[in-house]
């Protein structure tokens, strides 16, 4: 950037030139997902970090002119554009040093059939130390700039910050230290599938432990939920991906049977059923461990059986137990054996199908 063109544009012109570098700078990423049509994750965040360092060289250039040729008409204009490279420049300092501490201090885990570096207990404290230290010194610079020069003048307004940072702390400092105890307790990590005592009967994948809340992905609706971790510290988590023993997981699957129907005829089913989800590449259970074969409960009706049986896929789990269900209604119907519970009607027995 030419300086006699810089001299030329004037106050206004810089401003205008300023205004357009930062819009370029907020909205690179939706302007370069235009431009480029490629879907190469890795090509596209090299092209946007090269395009924002051009925008802000180009601001540095504009700050380090109204510098050189201070005057009152671009005397607010200086200012507000050193906040600004401020405020990014430490944005950019911590997004670097955050990267560099989880790469240290992080852990390499398996998530979707990606090698990720997932937070530690001392990853995040070392990230929100950096992100104190460098908020504080992006602070200080940015009250000097805006021409508090005292330090009696830029200790006021860091006291009116603090004293809105401790009326507000309620708000997000249990967050804050909830997260940090949830991963220094390792009890739940990111990729490990868990069951809430939230009411419903689903099954979720924690996808990423954040600042304030937990990135949750629900397997059977494949959505994203957002729980605050104050919440997920209070309820209770079932973790299905560490198990109890070097088995695995331990499932079931439950049919319904009238007295008629003999233990040998349930046990010939649940041995098929077995053999076959052996056999079958897409039911990922444990083949090695005999299946136990159990009486549930008895009712004035029926009996309950169960067909208990080992998995180590706990991210595929409902798919597991549909293919169990599906491949059992099959086994029983090759085996011309009935699934049919009665109940009594008018005072008499009729046939009722489970479904």
């Amino acid at each position: 950037m030419d300086w006699v063109v810089l001299d030329e544009m004037g106050a206004t012109g810089a401003w205008l030139l300023a205004g357009g570098l930062i819009l370029l700078l907020l909205f690179s990423r939706p302007l370069l997902g235009l431009i480029f049509s490629d879907r190469d994750e890795k090509r596209f965040k090299g092209r946007l970090n090269l395009f924002r360092l051009a925008c802000v060289l180009a601001l540095v250039i504009l700050l380090t002119r109204a510098l050189a040729h201070p005057s009152a008409e671009s005397l607010w204009f200086t200012r507000l554009l050193g906040v600004l490279l401020i405020v990014y420049l430490a944005y950019l300092s911590f997004y670097v040093a955050s990267r560099v501490i989880l790469r240290r201090y992080g852990r390499e885990r398996q998530r979707e059939d990606e090698t990720v570096y997932v937070e530690t207990y001392n990853s995040r404290l070392l990230t929100v130390l950096a992100g104190l230290l460098i908020g504080l010194v992006a602070l200080v610079a940015a009250i000097r700039v805006l021409g508090f020069s005292t330090w009696l003048e830029a200790g006021g307004v860091l006291g009116v910050l603090g004293v809105m940072l401790a009326l507000t702390q309620g708000a997000w400092v249990p967050d804050l230290v909830s997260g940090l105890v949830i991963l220094n307790s390792r009890l739940v990590e990111e990729g490990d599938v868990v069951q809430l005592d939230d009411g419903a009967d689903a099954i979720y994948m924690v996808f990423r432990t954040r600042v304030f809340f937990t990135e949750l992905l629900h397997l059977a609706n494949n959505h994203r939920i957002l729980i605050q971790n104050t919440r997920l510290r209070s309820m209770t988590v079932q973790n299905l991906s560490r198990f109890a023993s070097a088995r695995g997981l331990r499932e079931s699957v439950v049919v319904k049977v009238g007295y008629e129907v003999t233990e040998e005829a349930v046990r010939r089913l649940f041995t098929a059923v077995t053999e076959a989800a052996a056999a079958d590449p897409d039911i990922p259970i444990e083949a090695q461990y005999e299946p136990e074969i159990r009486p549930l409960a008895g009712g004035d009706y029926g009996v309950e059986w169960a067909c208990f049986y080992y998995t180590k896929d706990a991210r595929n789990l409902l798919r597991t137990r549909q293919l169990m269900l599906a491949l059992t209604l099959r086994t029983a119907r090759e085996q011309s054996l009935s699934l049919a519970t009665p109940m009594l009607v008018e005072g008499g027995l009729a046939g009722r199908e489970l479904g």
